[in-house]
């Protein structure tokens, strides 16, 4: 009877720790599931890691490093996932590449990303056009400043309706302003600086309502700076410091009574009359440099407690 007793005891102790295993490797096996980056994300990463000139990247690492998107885009190494989706399976929101030496193209494959809505590759060596497959995403963040590209600004970027902030500066645009880019009617940021972009704004430009921050500064624009520009009522800044614009300064200019900065320089032909600018009351920084103003030097100038520099 005792030993009956025994190998009973044996046999359930022997089920028991048998037990144990399997759903000890059934929980792992769950934990190796929730949080990984789907197939089809890795194989489009590596393609764009291939097209950029990155190096290092490869399936055996993790290459999302956080899934959270930082308030301000500031990272400068970063891949972001969010993992929420069913399954827990992780999809790429956000790549942050600035500063890296990049020396490719800009990446094709970045449209085999549906989730992404940041795209960050500030500052590298970059060279060639915007993608036309880019039409397809759904960025709402895109800076691709201070590289080596050329050609024109496409219009298809005007497809592109969930963006935010469009910065391209310092680089080799060349050409006009695509009236497409009118469509943008979410756009809040448009950095246009420093490229050899010329012809005059577009009408479409109207509908970008909702900008808070415009940068045309140093191209070769023509014409004079438009006074729809009064449309942009929410305006934070403007820069158009040597843009190749022709004065006057728009008087309408004063019903743009959001701004803090407020920059103008190097305008072409016979001058301006100092617009009015009473009802900024907001203003910090107030430049307007080799415009060729005329007129009396506006007191009330010396009234605006908020002005810093000027």
């Amino acid at each position: 009877m005792a030993t009956a007793l025994s190998d009973i005891l044996r046999v359930t102790s022997s089920l028991l720790m048998l037990m144990l295993v399997m759903f000890c490797m059934g929980a792992i096996n769950l934990e190796a599931q929730v949080g990984s980056l789907a197939p089809d994300e890795v194989e489009a990463l590596l393609e764009v890691a291939t097209q950029l000139g990155k190096k290092g990247w490869n399936r055996n690492m993790k290459l999302c490093n956080d899934t959270i998107l930082p308030p301000k885009p500031d990272a400068d190494n970063k891949v972001v996932c969010n993992c929420s989706f069913p399954g827990g399976v992780c999809r790429v929101i956000a790549i942050y590449l600035k500063r890296q030496d990049l020396d490719g193209s800009l990446p094709k494959a970045i449209e085999k990303l549906p989730q992404l809505k940041h795209l960050d590759l500030w500052a590298n060596y970059l060279s060639g056009n915007i993608p036309s497959e880019w039409a397809n995403t759904k960025l709402e963040i895109l800076s691709i400043g201070v590289n080596n590209l050329t050609g024109k600004i496409p219009s298809s970027l005007g497809t592109i309706t969930t963006l935010r902030s469009l910065n391209v500066q310092n680089n080799m645009f060349s050409g006009t302003v695509p009236p497409e880019l009118g469509g943008l009617v979410n756009l809040e940021n448009l950095t246009l600086s420093a490229n050899y972009l010329t012809g005059e704004l577009p009408q479409a430009l109207t509908n970008l309502t909702g900008l808070k921050e415009l940068r045309l500064s140093s191209n070769n624009f023509t014409g004079r700076i438009p006074d729809f520009i009064q449309s942009w009522k929410q305006l934070d800044i403007l820069e158009i410091q040597a843009g190749g614009f022709t004065g006057p300064i728009p008087l309408t200019i004063s019903l743009l009574t959001n701004l803090t900065d407020l920059k103008i320089s190097n305008l072409l032909g016979d001058g301006s009359e100092f617009p009015n600018l009473e009802s900024i009351a907001g203003i910090t920084y107030l430049l307007f440099s080799n415009c060729n103003l005329s007129g009396n030097f506006p007191i009330y100038l010396t009234r605006m407690a908020r002005l810093k520099i000027l």
